[in-house]
């Protein structure tokens, strides 16, 4: 990252000629110095007269002026008159240039326009009016260290609010149509972990056309980056095939559940209470944890008992990670335009024989004599996630 952005700065200030503007400050100051060598009266060798010489030229270019060496000539005055009348324009040029290169930087990265440098970050593309929900949840479940980097058309100022809200979290953001190439690429898609690409309908669009840009998106993210998890949301249930034909490792449904939590709140209002407190976390919140090689081997109430003890935390459930999915496990039997595209996409990348997916084995409310093995967590209920030394 760092050398990334001194990189980028050299090549900004090359644009802006600053390095030219430099090198004509010391050719100024060069020029000073030999005159002043030449025309004002000293001994010793002529190096060393051209080093005291140089001394001079530096001290009356910058304006510091420490009077330590001074011209005693016409002619000596006259070179310094030169020196201080061209220095000084020269260099008010050059700090002016170099000021002006930070402040654009500056305000194109508050504008969202600017190339994010974060790396092992998560990207959040579109911003519906539910998103802020979201990035509140996923906040509160992040550890500090990992940057959340918004892709979205949103107004700078209502990005610079969600920022001071959360001074303690590292967000950036960047403006533009996250389903083009060159903006996820200025988002850093290769550094990122995981991307979570949310159903932003804009003005005039159909459901149709919000769901085939998040599978644009997410065939341009497999395309950039094979390894990055993707989460999706969809606004049709019939379009699920083909996001997960297309990498996504999680696909929801808007409104999915909405109609489960309605009827829980009818047939039974204090079990919609806790439904509901456990999907926002309001006191106590649902965590998984991969559980320590040292209950490996052991049966699962001999590590539910642990919990509930340790960290108050009640084990609810089991999930495995497996072996890794193929493009063939993901794709239909019989042949469709659609998984000819994907197929097509994948080749171009060299990826067609893996995705970097796992298939997920759960259980809820498993058997306390299971055995635990490696790869597996637990699904708890607990006020945090439990950290294991």
């Amino acid at each position: 990252m760092i050398k990334e952005s001194i990189t980028s700065l050299i090549r900004t200030l090359h644009r802006e000629r600053v390095f030219a503007l430099i090198l004509t400050l010391a050719v100024i100051l060069l020029l000073g110095a030999l005159g002043f060598s030449l025309v004002e009266p000293s001994e010793g060798p002529w190096w060393a007269r051209f080093a005291r010489a140089l001394w001079w030229g530096m001290v009356t270019l910058t304006t510091v002026g420490y009077g330590d060496v001074v011209p005693v000539t016409f002619l000596g005055r006259l070179v310094g008159v030169g020196l201080m009348v061209i220095g000084v324009i020269s260099l008010s040029l050059v700090t002016a240039t170099v000021a002006s290169v930070f402040i654009e930087r500056k305000f194109r990265r508050e504008k969202g326009l600017e190339a994010i440098k974060a790396a092992q970050h998560i990207l959040i593309l579109g911003w519906p009016e539910d998103a802020e929900t979201l990035l509140d949840q996923l906040l509160k479940r992040l550890p500090m260290n990992i940057p959340v980097v918004l892709v979205n058309k949103a107004t700078p100022e209502e990005m610079d609010a969600l920022k001071e809200k959360y001074p303690h979290q590292t967000i950036f953001y960047l403006r533009g149509d996250y389903s083009r190439e060159e903006i996820l690429l200025k988002a850093n898609v290769k550094g990122a972990i995981k991307a979570i690409i949310l159903a932003d309908r804009q003005a005039g669009e159909t459901a149709l056309q919000v769901d085939q840009r998040t599978l644009f998106t997410a065939l341009t993210l497999k395309a950039i980056h094979t390894k990055i998890r993707i989460m999706a949301e969809l606004l049709r249930a019939e379009n699920r095939s083909y996001l997960e034909r297309a990498g996504a490792e999680e696909v929801l449904i808007r409104g999915q559940y909405d109609s489960s939590l309605l009827a829980g709140a009818i047939a039974s209002p204090a079990l919609f209470r806790v439904y509901t407190s456990l999907l926002i976390g309001d006191g106590q919140g649902l965590w998984d944890v991969e559980i320590p090689s040292t209950f490996h081997g052991h049966p699962l109430a001999e590590f539910s008992s642990y919990l509930q003890e340790q960290h108050q935390a009640i084990l609810i459930g089991l999930y495995t990670e497996g072996r890794s999915l193929s493009l063939e496990d993901l794709l239909s039997d019989e042949p469709s335009a659609i998984d000819d595209f994907i197929r097509r996409k994948f080749a171009e990348t060299k990826m067609t024989h893996l995705l970097g997916r796992t298939k997920v084995d759960y259980q809820i409310n498993p058997p306390l004599a299971q055995t635990l093995g490696p790869r597996q967590f637990a699904v708890v209920i607990s006020p945090q996630r439990p950290e294991f030394s």
